[in-house]
């Protein structure tokens, strides 16, 4: 395995990924679930600059970007803002057991009048990276959302079991599972099954 976890920091091929260590945090953490997310933007740099930013009140312990390549933004050790009001099998308050990872995606996406598609913030997604997908939330309703590229979901899954197997972690959730009233990320694209299958080596 390519990565690995060492006091509390994410490691690659021996050295310690990318850091931009985020102000936003809680006290100690021990963590017993990791919950997925998605940036809602397509720049990992934007995503990571507002999660470092005071007024922003929310973090992540980690962002994958598109390529796979991860910056650190909060040590395993330490709460991060990432969950907001959720619950989780009767537990609430899912930043105080929980390991936050953003992935770099742009979420649902609007179709305009031309027929490309764009993320919320106007910048076009090409064809190739569209998937028409119904949210399990949404009633079978399918919606354009941006695709995560293989790279991406690759270095996710090594991730997600250096991390599993440092602190015992035997739960994956996303965002929307959470907190199913107000969130829908990482959304239908990143194949949530398939993802805890691949971390737990499920067949």
């Amino acid at each position: 395995m390519a990565f690995a976890v060492k006091n509390h920091v994410l490691y690659k091929d021996g050295h310690p990924v990318a850091q931009a260590l985020t102000p936003n945090l809680g006290g100690a953490l021990k963590p017993s679930l990791l919950v997925m997310h998605y940036t809602a933007s397509q720049s990992a740099k934007s995503a990571i600059s507002w999660l470092c930013n005071p007024i922003a009140k929310a973090s992540a312990h980690l962002v994958v970007d598109l390529d796979g390549t991860a910056t650190q933004l909060a040590p395993f050790n330490r709460v991060a803002w990432h969950a907001g009001k959720s619950l989780w099998k009767r537990r609430a308050n899912c930043n105080a057991f929980s390991i936050g990872v953003e992935m770099t995606n742009a979420g649902p996406l609007t179709k305009r009048a031309n027929g490309k598609f764009a993320d919320a913030y106007g910048k076009s997604v090409a064809p190739s990276e569209v998937a028409m997908l119904a949210h399990k939330l949404d009633k079978g309703a399918e919606k354009p959302w941006m695709a995560y590229p293989a790279a991406q979901i690759a270095a996710a899954v090594e991730i997600a079991q250096a991390i599993v197997a440092a602190y015992g972690i035997d739960e994956i959730a996303g965002h929307d599972d959470i907190a199913p009233t107000r969130k829908r990320d990482p959304g239908p694209a990143f194949g949530m099954e398939s993802f805890v299958s691949r971390v737990f080596g499920r067949k």
